[in-house]
């Protein structure tokens, strides 16, 4: 009897939790368009000349993949949490005159890379919960990756006995980014009301001392049966910053449209 009576308190409790537990999940394709500039000196050097990402580094449009959970807590004033994965992949080659990055200085034809991975955690709470939506909260998030520049076949070092070719041509050059950045977390959702439509607005920003970061998405989304929808929208990341490593300054732009497959559960 008491056994039966255990089961049944267990079971009866995993269907409260489970009743109010709830989540999104969503899996979509970035397609990025870079801008801006960039320059990377030496400790105890003279300031090196910002280099354009499209006409120097001659990065263009890519792809990547962005993933996103949300996770609602089901226990009175314990904060949702969100977590979120994103990664900037650019490759480019360029002929540069006058080109100085780290130790590499000269001109000549280039390759270079961008592998950035992007790591969010948010702690959010509901602030509005009806046909309009507004969520707010603290997002962690950890950058993880390099900038990589190779001088190739045709690059002529600069150096004090003049300008020479180099052994080191095809020696790959890269500049490590690690750092973890808090920001403030916003969204905005209207839920078209009897339509299985809505509109939403999710950004983070955080500005202080040398640094400027703030990302948007701007996105409409329609919803299918068993909670499954299309989400398609404007993604926007700017990041302004003299800390990502010491060195390295950064303006720089990535934005264009995105598309994802939502699990709303």
């Amino acid at each position: 009897m008491i056994k039966k009576l255990t089961l049944s308190i267990l079971l009866a409790s995993s269907a409260l939790y489970a009743d109010t537990i709830g989540g999104e999940i969503s899996l979509g394709i970035y397609s990025h368009t870079p801008s801006g500039s960039a320059s990377y000196t030496l400790p105890g050097t003279p300031l090196n000349s910002a280099v354009d990402l499209e006409n120097d580094f001659g990065w263009s449009d890519d792809q990547d993949i962005i993933l996103k959970a949300y996770f609602e807590s089901p226990i009175p004033f314990m904060p949702n949490v969100k977590f979120a994965y994103s990664n900037l992949n650019q490759e480019g080659t360029g002929n540069v005159t006058d080109f100085s990055w780290g130790s590499i200085g000269g001109k000549g034809d280039i390759e270079t890379d961008l592998a950035l991975q992007v790591y969010d955690v948010t702690a959010y709470y509901e602030i509005v919960d009806n046909v309009v939506e507004l969520d707010a909260g603290l997002t962690m998030r950890y950058l993880n990756g390099d900038i990589t520049v190779t001088p190739t076949v045709g690059f002529d070092f600069t150096t004090p006995f003049g300008s020479i070719s180099s052994p080191s041509i095809g020696v790959p050059y890269p500049t490590d980014i690690d750092m973890w950045i808090p920001m403030l977390y916003g969204k905005a959702r209207f839920n078209v009301p009897n339509m299985d439509v809505s509109l939403q607005l999710e950004a983070n920003v955080i500005s202080y001392e040398e640094t400027t970061f703030y990302d948007y998405e701007l996105s409409a989304r329609y919803t299918f049966s068993m909670e499954l929808g299309l989400e398609a929208g404007y993604k926007s990341a700017h990041l302004d910053s003299e800390d990502l490593t010491d060195g390295l300054i950064v303006d720089v732009d990535f934005s264009g449209p995105y598309a994802s497959i939502v699990w709303d559960f």
